[in-house]
Formats: C-alpha cells, sequence, structure tokens
C-alpha cells in the first residue's frame, strides 16, 4: 500500500493568520502568526467599544438614572454586543482557525486525495489564501457592514428615548455615545460577522475543490461518510460563531420585549427561522459531497452484495445442503462468524450517511444558536417555573 504523504509537505490552510486587517494588527504588535494574541485583541475590542459608550453617556448623563427611559446601564444590547458577541468573535478564531487547517490536512494524510491529486490540492489551499488576502475584500465586507449596522439601527431601535437617540416632537437625534455606537462600535460588530461569513465561504469554496478531485473513498470506513466524516466534525466547531451571534441579537430582542412592550411569542416565528437558517449555512454546503457519497454506496452495496451472494452460497452448499468433503465439524468453525460479519458489513454500507455529518452535530449547531436566547423566557416565565421545567425534562 502506498505510504500517504505529510501535510506538512504542503501549503497550510490557515485562514484566521491573513487579510488586511492581520497584517494591520501585526503592525501594530497585536498579533504574531506563532501566537495570534487573541485575548489581548478581544479585550481591546471590548475597550474600544462599551468602554468609550459608557463615558460618553456618563457625560451626557444618560449612563445611569432617569434621564431618560433606557439608559445605558439598562440597555441589554450594550452589554451582549460589546462585552461578550464581540470578544467571541475574536476568541472563536483560536478555536475555529486550527480545525479548519488540521481538516484540509487531513485529506492529505488519510489518504482522501491521492498523489496524484497533490498539485490541484495545493492549487486550491494556495487560491483560499489568496483571496484571504484580499484587500478588495475586507473594504466591501467593511462597506456592507456600515450599510448593515444603519439599516439594523433603523429597524431594532425602541421607540423611546434612550442613552443612544433622544426623542422629541421633531423626530429622534443621536447623542455622543450614540455617534460612537453607529460609526464605531455597530460597524466592528458586523465587521466581524461579516468577515466569518466570507472564511465560510472561502472554506466551503476550499471543499469544492476537493470534491472535483478523485477522492478516495470506502463504503465501510467506520465514521458511516465513506472516510469524510472529519469534515462534519470540523462544522461542529461553528457552534461557538452561531452562539456569538446570537448572543448579540439576544440584547436586541431583550430591548424590544422589555422596552418596547413586544411579546415573545411576537418574536417565535422569527427565531425558529433563525435558528434553521444558521444551521443550513453551516452544514448546507456539505452536500456537494452528497453525489460522490452514494456512488460510494452504490458501488459498496453492489460489490458487498456479491460477495455475500458467493459466500453464503457456498455456506448454503457447504452446511445445508451436506456437501462437506473434509467432515469439517459445525461447531468451532470460524464460517458461521464470517457469515455474522459479512452480513454487519452489508449493514454497515446500508447505513452510510448521504452527507457526512453527524445527526448530533446539527443538534450542537441548533442548540448553540438559541441557547442564548432562553433568558427571554423569562419574560413570560418566572425563573422558578422555569427550572421547575428543566428539571423535569432532565429527570
Amino acid at each position: 500500500m502506498e505510504e500517504t504523504a505529510n501535510s506538512t509537505d504542503h501549503p497550510s490552510f490557515l485562514l484566521m493568520e491573513g487579510g488586511p486587517l492581520f497584517h494591520l494588527e501585526e503592525r501594530m504588535g497585536l498579533a504574531r502568526r506563532s501566537a495570534p494574541l487573541i485575548l489581548r485583541r478581544a479585550i481591546l475590542a471590548a475597550l474600544v467599544t462599551w468602554l468609550p459608550l459608557l463615558v460618553l453617556s456618563f457625560l451626557q448623563g444618560t449612563a445611569f438614572g432617569s434621564e431618560v427611559p433606557v439608559s445605558f446601564c439598562r440597555d441589554f444590547s450594550a452589554y451582549t454586543r460589546f462585552l461578550l458577541a464581540v470578544p467571541l468573535l475574536l476568541l472563536a478564531e483560536t478555536v475555529i482557525g486550527p480545525r479548519i487547517a488540521e481538516a484540509a490536512g487531513h485529506f492529505i494524510t488519510s489518504g482522501v486525495v491521492e498523489r496524484s491529486d497533490f498539485r490541484q490540492f495545493d492549487e486550491a489551499v494556495v487560491r483560499g489564501l489568496r483571496l484571504r488576502d484580499s484587500v478588495l475584500a475586507e473594504i466591501i465586507i467593511a462597506i456592507l457592514a456600515y450599510i448593515v449596522s444603519i439599516t439594523s439601527f433603523i429597524a431594532t431601535a425602541v421607540h423611546v428615548s434612550t442613552w443612544y437617540s433622544v426623542r422629541s416632537g421633531g423626530g429622534a437625534s443621536l447623542t455622543w455615545a450614540g455617534y460612537w455606537l453607529l460609526g464605531v462600535c455597530m460597524p466592528l460588530f458586523h465587521f466581524l460577522v461579516l468577515r466569518w461569513i466570507w472564511r465560510l465561504f472561502l472554506w466551503f469554496q476550499f471543499l469544492g475543490s476537493i470534491r472535483r478531485l478523485n477522492m478516495q473513498l470506502f463504503s465501510t470506513h467506520p465514521d458511516k461518510a465513506g472516510g469524510l466524516g472529519f469534515v462534519g466534525e470540523t462544522q461542529r466547531f461553528f457552534g461557538m460563531l452561531l452562539f456569538a451571534y446570537s448572543i448579540g441579537i439576544t440584547g436586541v430582542l431583550a430591548n424590544q420585549i422589555v422596552y418596547d412592550k413586544l411579546p415573545l411569542k411576537h418574536f417565535a416565528p422569527a427565531i425558529a427561522a433563525y435558528a434553521v437558517a444558521a444551521v443550513g449555512i453551516m452544514v448546507g454546503p456539505l452536500i456537494i459531497f452528497t453525489g460522490a457519497l452514494l456512488e460510494t454506496k452504490r458501488h459498496g452495496l453492489h460489490q458487498y452484495g456479491s460477495l455475500a451472494t458467493a459466500y453464503t452460497g457456498a455456506f448454503q452448499k457447504k452446511w445445508i445442503q451436506g456437501d462437506n468433503p473434509n467432515g469439517e465439524p459445525l461447531l468451532g468453525t470460524g464460517d458461521i462468524q464470517s457469515l455474522a460479519d459479512l452480513g454487519n458489513s452489508y449493514t454497515f454500507v446500508e447505513r452510510m450517511n448521504a452527507v457526512p455529518i453527524d445527526p448530533r452535530t446539527l443538534i450542537h449547531l441548533a442548540i448553540a444558536s438559541l441557547l442564548p436566547m432562553t433568558p427571554l423566557l423569562l419574560t413570560v416565565m418566572p425563573l422558578k417555573d422555569i427550572l421547575k421545567l428543566l428539571f423535569k425534562v432532565l429527570m
């Protein structure tokens, strides 16, 4: 059997260690390729978003008290987006980045990609890294971040005076903190989200390039995905992104429930649609492997079906019809165990998945997207009732 190559002989698919913003952070001493200093960057991101908002609100008297119906310290979204979501979106790089690089290299070390396709594999990696470093891509992401920020600011603003917007008979005007919120904080939050979507696209584009290669898949592989189970396992780590983004939007929903008096059930269809869409975005593109997996399964069923026909025919002739010229005793023979093992192998092929992902990963991603929203239940149920419900479910 030909020995598989070492992944270190090929360029690493490091989606996190590149791009104009990363290079700027390198020059500022906030990032290094060997040690990206994510914790330092996450803390700094919180300091340039939440802290200035607090200071500016304090200077205008809207940080505490009853100067406005929604002071800064009573705004749920200010905490969830800038003290939790933004740092988590940055910390996720240290979790997801290495898993993507490891999964990309595993195509080589596992033998799924043959030596004859190594050149195309390397080209796919280099193409992805070149797009990662695209200045134009990050400029477009930044522009979109501002567009999304302005749109969402208008759509989700509560209909009372707040620390960022004072309403009067003539309309609404931004406070100092409001200008910082709309000019810096919200665009940064949406930039990080959109950049993750761009990275996710590059990852799926890379997988699409692998799909076009002559992959070596096996219908009896124990991962029930022909040997591609590691791809689906990698997607599980994207749950951290869903968790972070859900934390950010939970604060916005909480504001509208508490201050605009909108009932939680008003958002139920949107929340359900969001969870389905979020999971679909994370795992849907893996359908590109469905054709190859179904073909592998079909060939496996034919091959093991033919083997089973030949073996069971010989077994029938030897042990049922009595054609046993050597007079071998039935007790102690391995033929029956081999027959059972062959049946198990055929059943294993039958149960091969059409998409390289475990159902538990789907559940994991759905929980990651919905879990941050569970505190919203406090708006419709007392805490003790929620705890009783959870106790009944767990017991």
